[in-house]
């Protein structure tokens, strides 16, 4: 017997808050930004993304995380589109920020489109 379950909105038991995830996590924030201009075009619990350097951007949470312990995915294509001559890594994690290091060729590189996922808890 197969069911089907529409809903428009899931809350929480009083009815004000989302529900909350057990045995599973969601991302904790997560941006897009193309290094050229340090603009987010999309984020999510990111108040603000500081261009620290060449190639050293820092995305800074609207919501804190609990410590430095959480967890960073990033990615960018680079502008060879070749995943070989491009590359970033995040670094540097505090809780209410972490620096993401975007490279080309081997040196660091503000023309790489990125973005980065979160997860860990919030604080």
């Amino acid at each position: 017997m197969t069911s089907q379950l529409n809903v428009d909105t899931i809350a929480d038991k009083a009815g004000t808050g989302p529900v909350a995830l057990t045995k599973q996590e969601g991302s904790k924030s997560r941006g897009h930004f193309e290094g050229s201009d340090a603009t987010l075009d999309g984020s999510f619990n990111t108040a603000s993304l500081t261009d620290n350097a060449t190639g050293k951007f820092t995305p800074n949470f609207t919501n804190s995380m609990t410590d430095g312990n959480y967890s960073v995915a990033t990615n960018n294509t680079g502008t060879s589109n070749t995943a070989s001559n491009s590359g970033n890594k995040a670094q540097t994690y505090t809780t209410s920020n972490f620096q993401i290091v975007t490279t080309e060729n081997g040196a660091d590189s503000d023309e790489d489109d990125t973005i980065y996922i979160v997860v860990g808890d919030l604080a």
